[in-house]
Formats: C-alpha cells, structure tokens, sequence
C-alpha cells in the first residue's frame, strides 16, 4: 500500500469562465492531520469537493487511493435540525451501503454505539438531534462519519457557530480520530489558533497554494499571526 493517500498535480478548476484554482500540486500520507485555511471565496470548499469527488478537475489530476471517504459539508447541521429522528437513527445513516435500505445487524448496532460512545454522546442516543447543542450535533455528523470505518475524513468549516469552548474540545475529538484510529483528516476552517495547535501539516490557500507544511514554519517563515487574522476577515 503506497504511503500516499492524496496526489494532486496541476489542478484548475472553474466556475463558467472563472478560475477558482490555479496550479495546485501537494500529495498527503496517510494518517495526516491537514488543515486549510485561507479568507472567504479562496476555492478551500472547492478543493474539498474534487477531493471528495464531487467535482471533477478543469485540468489537471486528482488521485485519491482510497475509497473510504467521508465528506463532512458546510451547514450540515442545518441539513438536518428539522429532521424528526433520533441521534442513533443519524448515525445509522453511516452504515448504509450506497442509500440502500436494509435491516441492521447486531455488528451495525455495536458500530452504532461505539462511534457514539467514541465522540462522548452514548446517553444521547434517544435524543432528537433538534434537542442538542450545536457542539453536540457536530459530533452526530462525526460519529455518522466514522461508524462506516473512513480511512479519510474531509471537513468543511465544522466549526461554525459553536462556542470557543466546544470548538476546543471538537479539535480534540478529532486529533483523538486521528491519532488511535488512524483516520487521515482534511479540515477547513477559519479558525487558525485551533488548527494550527491540533494538525499536523497546514496549508494556506487563496486560489494557488500559497504555503504548505508545518504549522510552526506557517507562523514562523510565512505570516505574522495579525496579518493572518486580517486576510481572513477579507
């Protein structure tokens, strides 16, 4: 097994007649923590998607060598406030083969619970997700991402709209997926203080790859953390 997980060599891409990548090249081992971040309209959710493979490359190559994705989408939560179901029954979702119905097995239902015990939401399982904080049902979508067993995990701003504390204890949750079940994991967020103490490679995108690497050499060789702060509020 290559020690690779992501190769992307010359990568374009475009919405109608305009450019919202140009040029990216950067492979990703496995078991990485890589987080991107970069100001609004920069082509990070874009990058996701080819990644994820819901979009296709303008130019260029996308090689993913795995076929154990979950894909974590902006205002997910939102997706499914209304839903009238049960945390178990959203994390269930994970266990479906291509949307296709079927009885769940007693090894379904130990999955179920260990992916909710695993993310500290075990005594919820009863509850209806519109009943959870928004911390709380982040970490549903989480435990719906990893009870299918991914070998990489993609994320698009998850941290929205939860508070400094829970955001903490998120990237915490995700660095423990990372670390003891060896899940690769790509997180987008605006939020630099959090990503660069958890991952382990970051890169700074605003249509080109404009740095990628150690988030100590990010702060230290690249940008002062106040200019940082500004080009993301752009």
């Amino acid at each position: 097994m290559s020690d690779k997980i992501i190769e992307i060599k010359g990568l374009y891409f475009k919405y109608k007649d305009e450019f919202v990548l140009e040029d990216i090249s950067f492979s990703l081992d496995r078991e990485e923590f890589f987080g991107i971040i970069g100001p609004n309209g920069s082509g990070k959710s874009t990058l996701l998607k080819l990644i994820a493979g819901i979009l296709r490359p303008t130019k260029g190559e996308v090689k993913v060598y795995t076929d154990r994705i979950s894909y974590i989408p902006q205002k997910v939560t939102s997706l499914y406030h209304l839903f009238p179901a049960t945390v178990e029954e959203i994390v269930a979702l994970g266990r479906l083969s291509d949307g296709i119905v079927k009885r769940f097995s007693r090894r379904d239902k130990e999955l179920i619970d260990q992916a909710l015990e695993l993310v500290g939401l075990g005594e919820f399982k009863d509850r209806k997700l519109s009943e959870l904080s928004g911390g709380q049902q982040q970490r549903v979508h989480i435990a719906r991402a990893i009870v299918s067993s991914p070998e990489l995990l993609i994320l698009d701003e998850p941290t929205t709209g939860i508070d400094v504390v829970n955001q903490a204890k998120f990237y915490e949750l995700l660095a423990r997926l990372n670390r003891d079940m060896h899940i690769t994991i790509i997180i987008v967020s605006h939020d630099i203080s959090g990503i660069a103490s958890e991952v382990s490679m970051m890169a700074y995108l605003d249509k080109k790859l404009h740095f990628i690497g150690k988030p100590r050499d990010f702060f230290r060789k690249i940008f002062w953390p106040v200019e940082i702060e500004n080009l993301l509020r752009s």
